[in-house]
This record gives structure tokens, C-alpha cells and sequence, in this order.
């Protein structure tokens, strides 16, 4: 059940059950013990190699995955004591399948035999990986063997061959060995058994481990120089097409040079002669024309690796270059006529070929001639015959058929009267017929339609799209000069038999018009017995689009008897894709002769007319007949007078001789079965190729099988199975005597050392088509292997010192992926937290005394590798900003990001930074060398915040104020003295100003912090800073505004002796004169509104709202506020009236005074709240006002009563 039946469902239920069946406990007998022996004892055709097997056995072969899957079920994990209970020896068994593994022989002749391998490894390798969980198997001893014989010749072939040394060797046979190897394991399915294999042997086993890890990285994940700068990789993985051809690639617009390019290779006479010309032609003639340069050594590339090749296509890149259309290079992305670019090529390689004394090959196989007849008609029998040789016959599209077109070639044309044709001869002018005929027909002819013409009148190309079309067999002798000659009474004088006058022949003959042209006979009305030359249709070149603009795609019969299985097969080669398909007279019609067509409309009945814009442009006919071709060929003794196309010979082809060979014995049947694939018999001949292009095929090839097999979702996965295998929980072994005494450390360091190299050297650079989204779970590893062991951390910093400063710059500058640099900058961070981490448990072991006794103080001065690793890193990523950032700045924030990580580290990170210069470096990277002019644009500058924040961490940890006594730290002070307080300072300061307009107030925290702190009681620093913030202020772009006054509010929220001063600096203005780099002039708050009211009052508002937030926010501000109500009551004034005009503000319009474009003022609901906010804060000023003037009036009441009395006593007096 789970092996004969066919149905895979049937054997998947018969497995379900004899599992559910072996778990059932009985005291009778053990079942799974009784199905063992069953299974070992069952002689069973899974072992021999589907090639010896015969075709009823093949289809076990092919239905065995459930006897291998109940096979895994009762073996894993099988204790000592269960193996002896049923008999069965593990050892023997893994024995076993290693043999039967390493002598197995792969086919190589059939796809389905492939896939019967295929099934047939997957089942043995899952029982394999089985065997390898049993109790008493040591993974060393099997390890070695099972491991080279998978990666060697299993899974990495072509790799292996690629990175073993080339050895020079002069023996003849060796050199005749171009095979490329294929991997056995073709199939996803089989190679996932292989990948489980090997994970299986390394899990738990260091030795297995170290050789795993080791081939991997030297055969696929070595840092190559070349490639170091090439991202986003995604190299061609897919195989050539299942027909077995390949396609070519599109540059862009080189479509037309494709189709060509496969109709040419499709004719074996013409590719196996480019491909016959031997690599030392050139050397002969004292040249090298067959250097890369050279049209014809390129055509030989292409012709071979279309051969040859196994990927699904080839770019002909080299041959873009050398080509020249009309003497001129090409452009890859700009259309070209398909018939310009097959003239210009047939004439190049022949011309090449002429001056290698070669034989011109396309000059033999398409060139005719062309008869041109004058026939003198009246009064004497003389004739004039001219040759014109042609490539090609171009015919016009607009009547219905090839034929009828081809009708225009031989008709003739009266010229008399004025018009008629003086006789050198008879030395009169004579009634004359001219007409063309074809003397001589080619092996191959080619056929252009002039479906392409031009307006004149409109200056533009117009396409004709008009019904034309042609047979499959074409009938050319009708149009050849002994076919006309023998259809046209007129011409054969010698054949007439009655006397008559040259007048009545010329009516018995033909038709007059009245424009004198003369028209044959229909040629439809010859009898069918008449002679034939009959071609038959090889190969359409079709045009789909119009005549600017287009695609070019071919339709080609197979007719390369000598290398082909499918002879006679039509494909369709569409670029790089290569279909197979079936030319029926329906599919011609749709698909080649243009003409229009109905289509039914979606809402009604009714049809509408379209047009069919592809349509066939080139034909390509191959004689069926070639013995009767003119001139005919010299006889030859061994043909058959019956030549036909079946019976047709190519030189250079095996002939199948037909013999009797009686073979009944069923052991003759399998010797048979057996050595065919390794004799002649059913071997396909295929042409020789020169050397030089075999080799560069070859090597293509190579790189192809390796890349295939590495750069897919399955390998990738493996890999990262392999480097996590240190932290899968296993069992504990069974058997601790086999089992490697060496720790854990090691496995670490191992998948540490696989991770990092296959990240760096592959994963990082391939396409993100590949890497996908599973990024973050190589980070989370990484960040446990730097965590768990300390050398991984020291395997990290090895690696990427080996190119000293290059590998940071190449991931966190070069790199112009930005996933790709987040990831390294993620690691980066990883790796610097470990560190520390392990430093810190390190000092923590050495230090057993006084541990809480401030030890990050300590940990600076602990001399091991790793805290120097860590040194020498962090000098490299600072050095990178005297010049590779500043080229690479917009791809910095993660350089940046990296910086600030490893600053919020600890506070020695901060102290080592200082002593690297870093704080000069970052300032005069975000300054430039000009105080006049800004170094970055907004543009650049948006993502510059956390570089504000660098520089304000590291100078708010030094205290300026402190007494320093050491050189550096008096160097540092000075450094940061002149960017805050000296020439510097004003440049420095606008910066700043720029960076609120730009990057919000949340990602300047530590930026704030700083200019708080150097603002306070600094009455110097905090009238500069207050005259740049308000000169912004002036000058930015409304939307900048809220920004700006929340820096503003920071500044003016200091408490301390200087605030009021700052205050009434930022309120009032000032109009003192300064000098340097001073304003002569500030405009305070309160001028700036009453300048902005009328041209800008989203301006005027801002501000407003601004005095009085910061109002309410602030005592001091509050009363400064109040004390200066008459400078700003205007300003409430006007904010009323525009309140109170007859427009009312709705909730559903969502617009803004801080973020709009417009200048004017909107009225919302905030500006309705600032109203009431400023009122209630008016009302509250003037009564305190008021209050204030009561009792100054009281006062003044009282000493004026007083004065009256006194005088009133003085008048009185």
C-alpha cells in the first residue's frame, strides 16, 4: 500500500496508519518490531539506478517517498536496546546507503529518469539523516565521507570544480573533457534532504562543524576584490528553457537584433560554418582580428553560447558594442529596422570571411540573381539579359498574397511608340517586352514585406498593417527565367509551330493596358503537373506596434537535425524567453498576416473593427528541392532521383544504417538499457566550437551552476540553520564516549564565522528579492553570538580589519542601499554593547574588591585584545569624517547613528571620542572652511540632527568652567571656547537656527540643553544668541515659525540674573550699534508685529500667540509682559478686528496659521482662543493698573487737601 498503489493519497493513508498501528501496545508481539522485519526483509527494486531499471520498477522508483517516510518513522532516535530488540544494525545500514550513494549513476539522456533520481535521493537521504539520530553512530567516523561525497558531487559540483587549482595538463583526452558538472541532487525537494543531512551531522559534533563551515565559506563566501563594489546582485538562476534552447537578452530597444540573431542560428548551415572557423585563422595571416573587437568573433560568441549555454539566456553585450549600422555605433535603448540590421550583419561577416580567404557563407546560402529581359517583339527575335544579384526579395503588402506580389516580379511591360527600346542590333527603335525574372534561386531565401513607408507631406514613418498572406510551401519555379520561359508563348519562339506576325503574338500572349504594362497569365491557372521548386517556410520575423515605436519577435522551425531532439518543432523566441508551439494555418492568420479583426463589445451585441498591429516582416524559406536549384549541381552517383526533404542528408550527419538485429533474451534488453547512455547510439553530434569559444562558455557555465545552487531561498535557509545550530536545544547524547569533549565556545566561533562571512560576502549584496524581510533575524543571531562568546565578537573585528578602514566605509558610506546599511549599522551596535559587556565582566572578575566603586573609571585602562578591537574600531569610524563622509554625506545617518549609539554607551565612550578629536572633526564637518556661507542645504541638513546632538553630548560633558591642567583637555577648551563664544561662534549659532527650521524640537533635546547652559548668566552669549534666533524669526518661512519661537521660549525661560534682560532684548529690540559680526539693528517681537500686520499676518498672529504662551508659562515673563501692555495692546486690537468680521470660522475646514501656504490670516479656533487669552491677560494688566493708579491718586488726594487747608488759612489770612 505504501509502494505499489499509484495513488499518493491511498499511500499516504496506508503510512498514517501503520504509524498509528505501531504506537499500539500489545503483549502478544511487538508490531513495530514485526513491521520492521517486514520492511528489512522485502526485496524491494529501490536500490539499483533508474537508468538499469525497467519501466514497470521505474514507477516504484518514482512512488517510494512513503516508504522512505515510514521507514524515518520507526528508525529515529532508535536506542542500543531497541535496535537489538529488532535486529537491526545502524552502522551497517548507514554503511550501506554511503555506498549505494557514491556508485550511484545519475542520467543524463532523460529529464524523466532525472526526476526518478531525484525522488529516489530524496527518500535515501531522509533515511540517511534518520540514521544518523540513532544511539551508537559516531558522526565523526561517518562524518568526513558523507560530508565530501554531498557537498562534492550532491549539491556543489560546479563550485568545487571552480575552486580547485587549474592544473595544466598536455593530455589529449583530458582536454576533450568539456562536460560541466551537474549536481545529482537537482531538484528543491532533494536538496532540502541534503541540507538536512549535513545539519544533522554537524549538530552536537565541533569536528563535522568546523569541515561544514569551512567548504562553505572557501567554495561560495570568500570576499572577491572585483565584486567588492557591486550590490544589489541578482544573477541568472534560471535554466535554459525546457525545449532546450535559449533565449537572448533585450539591452533596452535590441529586439530587432535578437530575433535576427535566433533565426540565424537556427540554420545550421550557417552557424556550424561561423562556428567551423578555426581559433589560429588569424594567426596565419600575420593578424588578430578575432580579438574582442572584431564582429565575427562575436557572432561566434553568441552562436556558442546559444549551443552551449545552460542558462535561460545570454546578453550579447560585447557584440552591442563592436556592431556598426551604417558605420555608426548603435544605441541599445533606440529601435532599428530588423532587415537593416540582417543586411548590415550578412554583409560584415562575409566581408570578414573574404579577407580571411574563407567562404562568404551568407552570400552562398541567400544571394540569387535576378534576370533582366528586354525581348524585342516586332520585326526581329533579339534579346537583352542583364544579372542583378540579391540577398533578399522585398515585396509590397498591399494586394492579399505573397504569391500575387511575387507575380509583380515577372510581369512584363510593353514599351513602344515614344517609349520604345532602340535594338543595338537592328539599330530601330522596336516594340519591346521588359520584365524581371530570377535566374538563379538560393539555398535560403529571404523575403522582406514593406510593411514600413513615409509621409512626406506629414514628415512622420507609417506602418501598413494590410492582410498578406503566405503559404508554408512556396512554389518558386513559376517565377524563375526558365519557368516564365516555358509559361509565356511570347518568349519561346522556337516552340511555336503555326507562322504568325510579332502583333498577333504579342496578344496571344499578353494583356494590354493603358499605361502599356504588361500582365502574364495567371500563374494559378498552370497545370499541376508542371515542374516545381518548392521552399518550405522556416522562419517569421514579426513586427508588433507601429513604426516608431515596436517589438520584434521570431517564429522558427527547428530543423538542426544533427543536434536536436525536435525536429520539425516551431518556437516562439520572444527575448529571453523560448516557447514551443504549434503553427497551425489558424495560428499564421491571427498571428502573421495582419489585416484587421471583430471583437465583441462588453455592453451590447454589436462588433467593433481593429486592427492587427503584429503582423510578419521577414520570411525565411529553405529549398526543399535543392537539386533544382539554377545552376544545377554537378550529379552525384549515390542520390536517389526522389530527393525529398525526409531523405535529406547533411553533410558532416551520422547515417543511420538500417540492420536486423534479433535480441529476445530480457538480459540482452538490460545490457542494452544500461550502456546506451554511455555509447553513441542515441548521442546527439553536435558541431565543433572553437576553443576560445568553448572556453568562455564553459566558464559561464560554471559560474551559473554555482550561483544557482547559492543564490535561492533554500540555501539561504540552510545557512542560517547552520549558523544557529550552536543554540538548538538537543538531547543528551546517548552515548558520551563518542561524543567530542570540546565546549561550546567552539560552535559559537564557528557559526560565527559562517554567519559573518556569508552576510558580508553574499547575503548583504544580492538583490532584495532575496534577502526579503529575514534580515532582522540574522541581526538577533548575531547579536547572540557577540553576546555568548567574546572571540565572535573578535572574529567580527578580524574580518573587518582585513582591508583596514574599507569595510566601514564600503557598508556605512559606499553602500547605496539603504536596508543594507541599517542592517551593518544594527550589527555595528551588536557588536560595540557586547563588547563592553564582555570588558565589564572581564573587569568585574579581576576587580573582586570595591566593584561599585565607580568602575566604568577602570575599564578603560583593562589591556586586552578585545577592548583594543573596540578602540581600533572606533578610531577607523571617526577618521572616516576628514573625507569619505563628507562625499558620501547623504548616505551618513547611519554613520551618524552608529556614532551617538556608541557615545550613550558609558561615559568613557565619551572621554575616548574627545581624545580622537572627534568634537573638532563633527563641527568642522557641519561648518565647512567658510564663516561666511553655509557648507550643506536644507536638503542635506534635514538629516543632521543627531550630528547637533553629538556635538552638544560631548561638549556638555565637559564642564568649561572647571580648572583643567592637562595640554589636551586646555586644546579641547579653547577648540569649543571659539565655536561658542569666539569668531566662530555667530556661524556656529546659526546653524543652530537652521537646524530647528529643519528637524523638529524633539530631536534636539541635548542641542537645547546645551545653549541653556551656555546662556546662563552669559549676558555676551545670550544677547548673540537672541539677536540670530530673532533675525530667523524675521526672515524664515512661516511654517518655520513655531519651531523657531519654541527655541526661543527655551532661552527666554532661563532663570537667572540675565533674565529680564533677555527678555527685554526679545520684546523691545534694540537699536545699539554693534560691530563684527554683530547686528547693527534687532527688531524685537513687538516691532515685528506691527511691521507684519499688514504684509505678512500669519507672521504678525504667530508672534502674538507667542507672548502670550510664554506668558502664561512664566512669572517673569508675565510681569515683564504686563509692564510693557501699552507696546502691545495694538497688537490685541488688531487681532479683534479681524475676529469680528463677518466671516465665521467652520470645524470642518482644517487649516492652520503656523503650516499653510498663504500669507493672510485664518481665523480658527486657536486664533479665537489667543483672543480670549490676550484679553483676559489685558484686563488682568489694566486692572493691577488701575489699582496701582487708585492709590497713587489717593496719596496725591491726601497731600493736596493738606496744601489747600494751608492755603486756604494763608487767604484767609
Amino acid at each position: 500500500m505504501c509502494l505499489y498503489t499509484s495513488s499518493r493519497e491511498v499511500r499516504q493513508c496506508a503510512l498514517r496508519n501503520i504509524i498509528r498501528l505501531c504506537k499500539i501496545e500489545t503483549l502478544a508481539c511487538d508490531i513495530r518490531a514485526v513491521i520492521h522485519q517486514i520492511l528489512i526483509k522485502a526485496r524491494l527494486p529501490l536500490w539499483p539506478s533508474s537508468a538499469t531499471t525497467r519501466s514497470s520498477n521505474q514507477k516504484l522508483l518514482s512512488q517510494s517517498i512513503e516508504y522512505f517516510d515510514l521507514r524515518c518513522q520507526l528508525t529515529e532516535n532508535l536506542t542500543k536496546q531497541m535496535q537489538t530488540t529488532l535486529n537491526i544494525n545502524s552502522k551497517q545500514i548507514l554503511t550501506n546507503e554511503f555506498n549505494w550513494l557514491s556508485s550511484y549513476t545519475v542520467s543524463t539522456t532523460s529529464n524523466e529518469l532525472r526526476t526518478i533520481d531525484n525522488i529516489l535521493f530524496m527518500g535515501h537521504l531522509r533515511f540517511i539523516r534518520t540514521l544518523l539520530t540513532c544511539e551508537n553512530i559516531n558522526k565523526i567516523e561517518f562524518g568526513i565521507d558523507f560530508i565530501r561525497l554531498i557537498i562534492d558531487q550532491f549539491l556543489f559540483p560546479a563550485s568545487k570544480r571552480m575552486s580547485s587549482p587549474i592544473v595544466q595538463t598536455n593530455n589529449e583526452n583530458d582536454s576533450l573533457d568539456d562536460s560541466v558538472p551537474e549536481p545529482k541532487c537537482s531538484t528543491s525537494e532533494s536538496r532540502l534532504a541534503a541540507y538536512d543531512v549535513l545539519v544533522e551531522l554537524v549538530r552536537n559534533c565541533r569536528t563535522n562543524l568546523r569541515l561544514v563551515i569551512d567548504d562553505l565559506i572557501n567554495l561560495h563566501h570568500r570576499p572577491i576584490l572585483e565584486k567588492q563594489t557591486e550590490w544589489e546582485f541578482m544573477p541568472q538562476v534560471n535554466p535554459r528553457a525546457h525545449c532546450g534552447l535559449v533565449g537572448l537578452y533585450n539591452g533596452g530597444a535590441t529586439c530587432y537584433m535578437n530575433s535576427i540573431l535566433q533565426q540565424l542560428y537556427m540554420l545550421p548551415q550557417i552557424s556550424e560554418h561561423i562556428l567551423s572557423v578555426p581559433d589560429d585563422l588569424d594567426n596565419t595571416n600575420g593578424t588578430n582580428k578575432t580579438g574582442d573587437s572584431s564582429l565575427f568573433y562575436q557572432l561566434q560568441q553568441v552562436f556558442g553560447h546559444l549551443m552551449e549555454s545552460k542558462m535561460q539566456y545570454y546578453s550579447p553585450e560585447s557584440l552591442w558594442k563592436v556592431f556598426r549600422l551604417w558605420g555608426q555605433e548603435i544605441n541599445i535603448r533606440e529601435q532599428q529596422d530588423a532587415f537593416d540590421f540582417f543586411t548590415a550583419m550578412t554583409d560584415q561577416i562575409d566581408e570578414y570571411l573574404k579577407t580571411m580567404k574563407q567562404e562568404e557563407i551568407f552570400h552562398k546560402q541567400f544571394e540569387g540573381i535576378f534576370c533582366n529581359q528586354m525581348i524585342c517583339t516586332n520585326g526581329c527575335r533579339h534579346r537583352y539579359e542583364g544579372e542583378e544579384r540579391f540577398m533578399a526579395l522585398n515585396v509590397a503588402v498591399k494586394v492579399d498574397s505573397l504569391n500575387e506580389s511575387l507575380n509583380q516580379f515577372v510581369k512584363g511591360e510593353v514599351l513602344d511608340g515614344n517609349n520604345a527600346y532602340f535594338c543595338a542590333k537592328c539599330q530601330e527603335k522596336r516594340t519591346t517586352i521588359k520584365r524581371l525574372c530570377i535566374k538563379k534561386l538560393p539555398p535560403l531565401l529571404c523575403i522582406q514585406m514593406k510593411r514600413f513607408g513615409f509621409d512626406w507631406e506629414n514628415n512622420r514613418a507609417l506602418k501598413f498593417d494590410d492582410y498578406f498572406k503566405f503559404p508554408l510551401v512556396l512554389n518558386m519555379e513559376p517565377y524563375t527565367l526558365d519557368g516564365v520561359n516555358k509559361r509565356e508563348s511570347f518568349v519561346a519562339y522556337d516552340d511555336i509551330t503555326d507562322s504568325t506576325n510579332n502583333d498577333s503574338l504579342i496578344n496571344n500572349a499578353t494583356t494590354t493596358t493603358n499605361d502599356s504594362k504588361f500582365v502574364p497569365r495567371s500563374l494559378n491557372n498552370v497545370s499541376s503537373n508542371m515542374p516545381t521548386i518548392n521552399y518550405e517556410l522556416i522562419g517569421i520575423v514579426i513586427h508588433s506596434g507601429q513604426a516608431n515605436a515596436g517589438h520584434y519577435y521570431s517564429f522558427i522551425k527547428d530543423i538542426r537535425r544533427r543536434h536536436s531532439n525536435h525536429t520539425n518543432q516551431w518556437y516562439r523566441f520572444n527575448d529571453t524567453s523560448v516557447e514551443e508551439i504549434q503553427l497551425t494555418e489558424q495560428m499564421l492568420e491571427e498571428e502573421c498576416f495582419g489585416g484587421t479583426f471583430r471583437v465583441q463589445k462588453d455592453n451590447n451585441n454589436s462588433s467593433e473593427e481593429r486592427t492587427r498591429f503584429w503582423n510578419a516582416y521577414m520570411l525565411i524559406y529553405q529549398c526543399i528541392e535543392p537539386s533544382k536549384l539554377l545552376p544545377p549541381p554537378p550529379p552525384v552517383s549515390s542520390s536517389s532521383p526522389n530527393t525529398n526533404r525526409s531523405s535529406r542528408h547533411i553533410p558532416g550527419t551520422a547515417v543511420r544504417i538500417n540492420r536486423t538485429n534479433q535480441r529476445d533474451s530480457l538480459s540482452q534488453l538490460a545490457d542494452l538499457v544500461v550502456r546506451s547512455e554511455n555509447s553513441d547510439l542515441f548521442r546527439i553530434e553536435k558541431p565543433l566550437i572553437p576553443s576560445h569559444v568553448l572556453s568562455c562558455v564553459k566558464d559561464e557555465n560554471l559560474e551559473f551552476l554555482k550561483n544557482r545552487d547559492t543564490y535561492c531561498d533554500d540555501y539561504f535557509q540552510f545557512i542560517y540553520k547552520l549558523s544557529k545550530i550552536c543554540f538548538d536545544d538537543i538531547n543528551i547524547p546517548y552515548d558520551m564516549e563518542i561524543i567530542e569533549n570540546d565546549n561550546d565556545e567552539t560552535s559559537y566561533e564557528l557559526c560565527t564565522k559562517l554567519a559573518l562571512n556569508f552576510l558580508l560576502n553574499t547575503h548583504l549584496r544580492t538583490h532584495r528579492r532575496l534577502r526579503k524581510d529575514n534580515s532582522q533575524q540574522w541581526i538577533q543571531l548575531l547579536g547572540r553570538l557577540f553576546t555568548k562568546n567574546s572571540t565572535s565578537c573578535i572574529i567580527f573585528y578580524d574580518l573587518l580589519f582585513e582591508k583596514n578602514d574599507y569595510g566601514l566605509k564600503l557598508y556605512l558610506l559606499d553602500c547605496p542601499i539603504d536596508d543594507i546599511r541599517y542592517i551593518f549599522e544594527q550589527i555595528c551596535e551588536n557588536i560595540l554593547q557586547a563588547t563592553y559587556s564582555h570588558v565589564l565582566e572581564k573587569h568585574q572578575q579581576i576587580q573582586e574588591t570595591n566593584i561599585n566603586d565607580n568602575h566604568e573609571t577602570l575599564i578603560i585602562n583593562i589591556d586586552n585584545k578585545l577592548l583594543l578591537l573596540m578602540k581600533k574600531f572606533i578610531e577607523q569610524l571617526i577618521n572616516l569624517l576628514d573625507k569619505y563622509v563628507v562625499e558620501q554625506v547623504k548616505h551618513s545617518q547611519g554613520y551618524f547613528q552608529l556614532i551617538y549609539y556608541y557615545i550613550k554607551i558609558n561615559k568613557n565612550s565619551i572621554d575616548y571620542l574627545l581624545q580622537l578629536n572627534t568634537f573638532t572633526r563633527l563641527i568642522n564637518f557641519l561648518l565647512g572652511e567658510n564663516i561666511d556661507t553655509r557648507r550643506w542645504n536644507s536638503g542635506q541638513a534635514k538629516e543632521f540632527g543627531i550630528i547637533h546632538e553629538i556635538i552638544s553630548t560631548l561638549a556638555l560633558a565637559c564642564n568649561l568652567n572647571k580648572n583643567i591642567f592637562n595640554e589636551q583637555d586646555i586644546q579641547l577648551k579653547n577648540q569649543m571656547e571659539m565655536y561658542f563664544y569666539g569668531k566662530w561662534s555667530n556661524r556656529y549659532l546659526k546653524e543652530i537656527c537652521y537646524a530647528f527650521q529643519e528637524i523638529s524640537p524633539s530631536q534636539l533635546t541635548c542641542t537645547v540643553q546645551l545653549m541653556e547652559i551656555l546662556a546662563l548668566n552669559n549676558q555676551t552669549f545670550s544677547e548673540q544668541l537672541i539677536r540670530i534666533i530673532l533675525h530667523s524669526i524675521t526672515q524664515a518661512h512661516t511654517n518655520d515659525l513655531k519651531s523657531l519661537f519654541k527655541f526661543l521660549s527655551y532661552i527666554l525661560l532661563v532663570e537667572d540674573s540675565l533674565q529680564t534682560k533677555r527678555l527685554q532684548l526679545a520684546f523691545e529690540g534694540t537699536n545699539e550699534s554693534g560691530s563684527g559680526d554683530n547686528y547693527q539693528h534687532i527688531t524685537g517681537l513687538y516691532s515685528l508685529i506691527r511691521t507684519s500686520i499688514e504684509s505678512e499676518q500669519r507672521r504678525a498672529y504667530q508672534t502674538v500667540k507667542f507672548l502670550i504662551n510664554l506668558s502664561n508659562r512664566n512669572s517673569a515673563c508675565k510681569d515683564y509682559f504686563s509692564s510693557t501692555a501699552f507696546q502691545w495692546e495694538f497688537a490685541i486690537n488688531w487681532l479683534k478686528q479681524q475676529m469680528q468680521t463677518s466671516w465665521q470660522w467652520s470645524p470642518a475646514q482644517n487649516v492652520s496659521n503656523e503650516d499653510t501656504d498663504t500669507r493672510s490670516f485664518q481665523r480658527t479656533r486657536s486664533a479665537q482662543f489667543t483672543l480670549e487669552q490676550a484679553q483676559s491677560l489685558l484686563q488682568q494688566t489694566t486692572i493691577s493698573n488701575n489699582d496701582t493708579s487708585t492709590n497713587e491718586l489717593m496719596e496725591l488726594n491726601d497731600t493736596q487737601s493738606q496744601s489747600s487747608s494751608q492755603s486756604t488759612l494763608a487767604g484767609i489770612d
